[in-house]
């Protein structure tokens, strides 16, 4: 439950599985001329070897001592474009050590897969200088020379396919070629037109040349738009491939000088401003209801955050500072679970001061000695603040978090 729930159950899920000791984390492992540590379980000297660019295909567990944190057992065989290494001695280094139809163990240290790989700013203390195993088997070998001769012939087609597509449109009377390249196919509405300068706000839907929505706004004038003028011989990602030729379909909302434009950005800025303030009472009105309706007769802290006891603790309460383990249920006021670290089935540690959790349960913790239970009563301003977390907690929601503190080291 750090700020963005998502992301925080996925890392807290792959931190909880690291688990070895410091000793003889390269005992039995054989390094590398390019510094991988391995140990083979069945290796050939006939097969092909894959280099940086070749692509492989491969299968692999992936151990936290005798966690299993992945495995593609049972599922589709890795396949990756060999890239220079994050780190001397990653998976990429085992691949290029291996021929086809090897089988090895590779080792490396935990601290490079958090610094380099997770680009983590700090190591978690009980992970530093553990070993993260992964168990290897190379399958088979692309060249890079074949991986680019099938690119080309890609590339030729769909260039190929552009031009026919644009040839067509082209030639057809109803449609106006612009100067630029851009083929206008239909154009209605009447008022000024922009010019250099301008501020504009336009809909639209973005498509392409089989119609396919890639974007989308509203929109009613169709407009080709040729690959040069888009994204090229490139694409982008895996959503528009190279030589795509974008339909799209604009409508003109507004066309403003500099001064038309500052004024109508300061009316929304006032209109947003407005519906903040309302969302806010809002909130300060749903609180008050709240403790009412539960007979909660407890005062809240300077900064609006009401703490209930459930359970004392024992030893010295938590200070700024201090590396603290909690567990959590995290609640709106409908009593709706949003989440909860006991589905993880271990406290969720963080250093009070860090910002890695919600100002609410920092607060709270230093209340707090080992083993206390209480129940928080927390604006937004103390959670997620404007953030839209779903429907279960739209923005300026207040929560409702049972909080247990379990561990301060």
């Amino acid at each position: 439950m750090k700020r963005h729930l998502a992301r925080v159950s996925a890392l807290f899920v792959f931190l909880m599985l690291a688990s070895c000791g410091n000793d003889g984390i390269y005992s039995g492992f054989e390094k590398m001329k390019n510094g991988a540590y391995m140990k083979f379980y069945s290796k050939g000297n006939s097969g092909v070897m894959p280099r940086l660019k070749d692509e492989v295909t491969f299968e692999m567990v992936q151990y936290f001592n005798d966690s299993l944190l992945f495995t593609t057992v049972g599922a589709e065989p890795m396949r990756i474009v060999l890239s220079e290494p994050d780190f001397v001695g990653d998976v990429a280094d085992g691949l290029m050590m291996m021929h086809v139809g090897d089988s090895a163990r590779l080792v490396v240290i935990a601290d490079s897969v958090f610094s380099v790989t997770l680009q983590m700013e700090e190591i978690p203390e009980e992970y530093a200088g553990k070993p993260i195993y992964y168990d290897l088997k190379l399958l088979s070998v692309k060249p890079f020379e074949e991986l680019e001769a099938e690119r080309k012939a890609l590339l030729d087609s769909l260039q190929w396919k552009e031009e026919e597509f644009l040839a067509s449109v082209r030639n057809d009377a109803k449609n106006t070629l612009t100067e630029s390249g851009i083929i206008v196919m239909e154009k209605t509405g009447k008022g000024r037109v922009a010019s250099m300068g301008d501020y504009v706000d336009f809909d639209f839907t973005m498509c392409d040349s089989n119609g396919d929505t890639i974007m989308n706004s509203f929109s009613i004038e169709p407009v080709e738009i040729p690959s040069a003028l888009a994204f090229d011989s490139t694409g982008y990602e895996k959503y528009i491939l190279p030589y795509t030729t974008l339909v799209v379909r604009m409508k003109m909302n507004h066309v403003m000088d500099k001064a038309a434009y500052e004024k109508r950005q300061a009316a929304l800025e006032a209109e947003k401003e407005a519906e903040r303030e309302r969302m806010m009472a809002l909130e300060s009105k749903t609180i008050a209801d709240y403790i009412k309706s539960n007979g909660i007769v407890e005062t809240p802290t300077e900064s609006g955050l009401y703490i209930i006891r459930q359970e004392e603790g024992e030893g010295d309460v938590a200070q700024w500072g201090d590396e603290v383990g909690v567990h959590y249920v995290l609640k709106n006021l409908n009593d709706e679970q949003l989440d909860s670290s006991y589905d993880y089935e271990r406290p969720m540690y963080f250093k009070i001061g860090s910002g890695q959790m919600i100002p609410a349960i920092e607060e709270a913790v230093m209340t707090m000695a080992p083993g206390e239970k209480v129940t928080l009563i927390t604006p937004s301003s103390l959670a997620f603040g404007e953030f839209d977390m779903g429907e279960t907690l739209p923005p300026y929601s207040p929560l409702k978090i049972e909080l247990e503190l379990v561990e301060v080291k």
